[in-house]
């Protein structure tokens, strides 16, 4: 162990103070430009992704006219030749509208718009956010990053550094289509300029076409193969945004389903007729009495205070909740096609 008396005065010992010095100053360092920021650096440094996003993608279609293209132009076709155009283009506006896009910041006014309320199972009624101090409608959440709250939040994007929200969320469903086509429309033209020279298509061929020919193929061989992997990751990141969709969640709302199902499985959450607070579920806790005896109460899911023990249990239906599936009734699911327009056509 570094710690052992054996180490002492050695090597080991001077690189381990080395490094515990180096990561103190960066710390201070951090923490030096994070005050000075006003607590923004993250934010700030976050620029850097979505910048270099696009310093890529415009590399990446200057190589594509530079070198690809001249390859496939006598065979494009003036219709491929225009869509390649308004794909490039696509990506371009997409993305600065996803940035610059304003998720759904909570105001007096955006709230008189806003349809959906709490169901008092995950979203309570007068909810204070611990950092704003404003109260946060049912749906919404505080992003560290950004330092606001945002009306029906969904995550952070670091690929745009925005907060994905109400208001922003076909904005960011285009940025990811926009992305499906220029991968998967690169990757056929890319492919048929390369398959143009072969007389028969193997992949031994291609390969010897890409790797011991001229640049222009090189080139053309890596956008096929960078086209081929992004695709795919980006489609399943889209599938996985039209089921929750599909389910009427957010990605922010996974984790608090979450243990809602997680109290299930442990048999704790229970429905409670009439409601009591206005809230229709109680979750089953044990508390130790005066006279050291446990007793069966059932705590509020908002604030973990007492609703129900023994002095008034006799007044309200208690039954247990045995399913998310068929024992909840999720309000904010309306069907796919309803929860894909309450989403998309704000």
């Amino acid at each position: 162990m570094i710690y052992s008396p054996s180490f002492r005065n050695t090597a080991i010992q001077k690189l381990r103070n080395y490094l515990l010095t180096g990561l103190k100053s960066l710390n201070q360092f951090y923490n030096y430009l994070d005050f000075k920021t006003n607590g923004k650096l993250i934010f700030i440094l976050g620029w850097f992704v979505p910048l270099g996003y696009l310093t890529v993608v415009t590399i990446c279609f200057y190589q594509f006219w530079v070198k690809t293209f001249p390859i496939i132009s006598s065979n494009i076709g003036y219709l491929n030749f225009i869509y390649i155009i308004l794909s490039m283009i696509l990506i371009y506006l997409s993305t600065i509208i996803a940035i610059f896009s304003d998720p759904g910041i909570i105001t007096p006014v955006s709230l008189t718009k806003y349809p959906y309320k709490p169901n008092q199972l995950i979203f309570f009624n007068n909810k204070i956010c611990s950092t704003c101090k404003n109260i946060k409608p049912a749906r919404s959440k505080h992003c560290s990053i950004c330092n606001k709250c945002y009306l029906l939040y969904d995550h952070h994007c670091i690929w745009i550094n925005n907060c994905i929200g109400y208001y922003n969320y076909k904005w960011f469903l285009l940025f990811l289509v926009s992305n499906i086509n220029m991968l998967g429309y690169g990757f056929i033209i890319c492919f048929k300029a390369l398959n143009l020279q072969l007389q028969s298509f193997t992949f031994l061929k291609l390969w010897k076409l890409i790797t011991k020919t001229n640049d222009s193929n090189k080139i053309t061989g890596i956008f096929i193969i960078l086209c081929f992997i992004f695709v795919f990751i980006v489609i399943a990141f889209t599938g996985l945004h039209l089921r929750y969709i599909y389910l009427g969640v957010t990605t922010n709302e996974l984790d608090k389903w979450g243990e809602i199902e997680y109290l299930i499985d442990l048999n704790l959450l229970y429905k409670v007729t009439p409601s009591i607070n206005n809230e229709k579920y109680v979750e089953k806790a044990s508390v130790r009495t005066e006279d050291l005896e446990d007793e069966i109460v059932y705590i509020s899911l908002k604030d973990e205070k007492i609703l129900i023990n023994n002095s008034n249990k006799d007044n309200y239906e208690i039954t247990p909740i045995e399913s998310i599936v068929t024992d909840i009734n999720n309000e904010y699911d309306n069907g796919f096609w309803n929860n894909f327009k309450d989403r998309v056509f704000i």
